[in-house]
């Protein structure tokens, strides 16, 4: 059975049509949010500025342990080196070779004290390198955090403006389909579904507003001679077509 509708239907069909443009619209634009990809690419820097902090604070615990050992070591080795001083500056050691053997041991932990003391030095040197590492970071997470609470902010304030106004036009077009025929909607959701969004359009001077398309001298003579209440279809992209005075029939 062919669909029909009256002319102030199918008017009401063609309001509807714009309710859901509209709505597609406010789709793309929810979307397309800028706050939104902002908030993402906030998340995922400072998922990695944690992930940095926490390395680096191991880092530095690392450091100090290492330091301590290096501390450790020199003192053990001092205090070797003055426990074999204090043997010859007492004439603890007589015998020639002996004391050969003690002057040797103490030039070498002199030697080792050095290199202990440098190897220190580089740790020291390391770890206050560490620690500003872990400030910087501390910092930086304290600013990327107060960034992303401000763009989250930002991101809600403007989809529930979106939400709103899309809830008003959901309202309306509930209001509306509830004076359209049944069958006018299903038909009407079907070529809408195919047809990006649009299932309804005006004949303006004698053209599809839905594909732009001029409709023939034979088929505009076809349309003029339906009943009022006949849903007429576009020749090309078949979307339903609304009669208005400035149709051109």
């Amino acid at each position: 059975m062919a669909v029909t509708a009256s002319t102030e239907q199918q008017h009401m069909l063609l309001e509807l049509q714009g309710l859901d443009t509209k709505l597609l619209q406010l789709t793309h634009k929810r979307s397309g949010t800028p706050e939104i990809s902002q908030a993402q690419d906030l998340e995922v820097e400072l998922g990695s500025i944690k992930m940095r902090l926490v390395a680096a604070k191991t880092e530095t615990s690392d450091l100090k342990l290492n330091q301590l050992k290096a501390e450790s070591d020199v003192d053990q080795v001092v205090a070797r080196s003055k426990r074999d001083q204090d043997r010859l500056d007492t004439g603890a050691v007589s015998a020639a070779k002996e004391l050969e053997s003690l002057q040797h041991e103490i030039a070498t932990l002199a030697k080792r004290q050095a290199e202990l003391e440098d190897i220190e030095l580089e740790i020291m040197q390391q770890y206050e390198d560490a620690q500003q590492a872990v400030i910087d970071l501390e910092a930086n997470e304290i600013a990327v955090t107060e960034k992303l609470t401000q763009v989250s902010q930002a991101r809600d304030d403007a989809l529930a403006d979106i939400d709103f106004e899309s809830n008003s036009l959901i309202k309306q077009r509930t209001e509306i389909s509830a004076g359209l025929p049944a069958d006018l909607i299903a038909l009407y959701d079907k070529i809408r579904g195919d047809h990006d969004g649009i299932g309804a359009a005006l004949i303006h001077r004698g053209s599809c507003q839905g594909c732009h398309i001029t409709i023939d001298a034979q088929e505009i003579d076809h349309i003029r001679k339906l009943a009022s209440d006949a849903i007429a279809r576009c020749d090309q992209c078949r979307r339903i077509l609304i009669r208005t005075a400035e149709s051109g029939l």
